[in-house]
Parts: structure tokens; C-alpha cells; sequence
């Protein structure tokens, strides 16, 4: 999930079926009930609505991003003053999480916030979080957040990234956004592409103005959504 949010958040799977955002909607979360994103058109608030094509309510008062829905606590980075803020999933019990300024954000197993100052189009992949590293020159950065040693990978500059089964996946800008696989020399996908996202075992990207989905199961060719 924090991979789909570090991208945009654009896809959500809402009671079996993939559910694109709106061009209003944003960091699209889901439960059995409704599904959560921040609306664009309306100063970015998180709104919640009942089903795909329902109207929305506002639930939330603060322009935000990274709107990340963690059991039954909703998280967001306030755009007022680039703080983690938490809430209930009815918008209630707002409180500060994180006293410090932050870009992105990801929560970890254990419900604590894992924040690097440094970190773009951040994702988790069990205990370990990728991430292009602004104080690497954008290259990708793979940080275990137990024990906090990091490596970095200086020939990978990723656009976009996302993780799948202990696979790490990204567009790089040095290669035209082609869609690689962390640890090959071939891409996985061969023009320009952006917005990746996982949904069960599928990458969802958008390439050439369409939507496209590639089985990360059996590869091959990937094809329109």
C-alpha cells in the first residue's frame, strides 16, 4: 500500500474490483466501508465515499497529502506546516503524530512512523524501505529501518518506485523511464512509464496516456487496463 501512496495513489482494490481515482481524487485508501483520498478540488481535505461512483464527504478540515489509512487510523501529511498528522476514520480525534517537518512518510509494522528527511517516492518492502535519496543525487536508496544501514545504488535513478514479494521495481529517468526490476539489467518494460502501483499480483503503470498492467507473476506482455 505505501508504494501505491508514494505514487499518487490513483488505484485502490475496493471489494474485488480496481477502483481508478477521479481527476479530483488523490492517496486512495480502502476498508469494507468506503473508500478515502484527498480532493483536489476541494483544498485537499480527505473525503470518504461509499462506493466508486458515489459523492464524497469531507472528513478532514486540513489541506493534506500521503493520506494513509493504518487499521482504523487514518495518517496525513498536513500541508499547513508538512507535519504527520493521525485521525479516526470518521475524521475525529485529530492530533499531531510527528513534531517534525517531513516530506513522505510510511508506517512501519508497528505502527510508528518511518520518515527520512531525504527521502522521494518513498515504499516499504517488509523491513526495509526504498527510496530515491535527495542527498544521493536522486539515486535509489534501500535503507533497513531496524537497524538503519543503508546502501545505495548510484547507476539507478528512479522516476517512480514500488515493491512487490521482495521485489523492488522503478522507473529510471537515466534510462528514458523504462520499468526495471532492482538487481537486472533488463527492463521489465521498455518505454517511458509512470505511476506504479501493485495490486495483487499486477503492476499497474501509465504509459503514452493509457493505463497499462503487467503480471508479475508470468511477465510477458502487458496490456491495456
Amino acid at each position: 500500500m505505501s508504494g501505491n501512496i508514494a505514487n499518487g495513489g490513483l488505484l485502490v482494490k475496493w471489494h474485488n474490483t480496481v477502483v481508478f481515482a477521479k481527476p479530483n481524487e488523490f492517496f486512495l485508501n480502502s476498508d469494507e466501508e468506503y473508500i478515502y483520498y484527498s480532493d483536489r478540488s476541494d483544498g485537499n481535505r480527505i473525503y470518504r465515499k461509499s462506493g466508486p461512483n458515489d459523492v464524497g464527504k469531507a472528513i478532514t478540515k486540513k489541506p493534506c497529502s500521503g493520506v494513509t489509512l493504518f487499521n482504523v487510523t487514518i495518517y496525513f501529511v498536513s500541508d499547513d506546516n508538512n507535519k504527520v498528522y493521525r485521525c479516526s476514520k470518521e475524521g475525529k480525534d485529530e492530533t499531531t503524530f510527528r513534531g517534525e517537518e517531513t516530506n513522505e512518510f510510511c508506517i512501519l509494522c508497528d505502527g510508528s512512523i518511518y520518515a527520512p528527511a531525504a527521502a522521494r517516492m518513498l515504499c516499504l518492502c517488509g523491513e526495509k524501505a526504498y527510496y530515491a535519496d535527495a542527498g544521493s543525487g536522486y539515486s535509489l536508496a534501500c535503507v533497513n529501518t531496524k537497524t538503519n544501514e543503508k546502501q545505495i545504488f548510484p547507476t539507478c535513478k528512479p522516476s517512480y518506485i514500488n515493491t512487490y514479494n521482495g521485489d523492488t521495481y522503478y522507473s529510471d529517468r537515466a534510462q528514458g523511464n523504462k520499468i526495471f526490476r532492482l538487481g537486472s539489467k533488463f527492463s521489465v518494460f521498455g518505454e517511458s512509464s509512470s505511476l506504479l502501483h501493485v495490486i495483487d499480483d499486477w503492476l499497474y503503470f501509465y504509459t503514452n496516456k493509457t493505463w497499462k498492467r503487467l503480471s508479475l507473476i508470468h511477465f510477458g506482455e502487458a496490456e491495456n487496463v
